[in-house]
């Protein structure tokens, strides 16, 4: 479990580096600090209709990225969720 996760882990990185500056920091602002689109948007100084357009890319870009590894996603998830 431990390879397969550092793998995924890694996977996603790879992603997120591939999408420019600005969409990688709303991602980043939007995901892991849990900003809504009206403070990133403050933050950024950018419109909120622009937020939501970098996270449409972002998150397809992930989707299309990682969609091998779904099912892995969900066998890790389940695991997670019975231990």
């Amino acid at each position: 479990n431990e390879v397969i996760g550092k793998e995924l882990e890694t996977r996603i990185s790879n992603a997120i580096e591939s999408l420019s500056p600005q969409c990688q920091t709303v991602f980043r602002l939007s995901r892991f600090e849990n900003l809504t689109y009206n403070e990133i948007s403050g933050k950024m100084g950018i419109s909120v209709k622009t937020v939501e357009n970098h996270m449409i890319k972002a998150l397809k870009t992930l989707r299309v990225e990682l969609k091998e590894y779904l099912p892995l996603i969900l066998l890790l998830l389940w695991f997670k969720n019975v231990n």
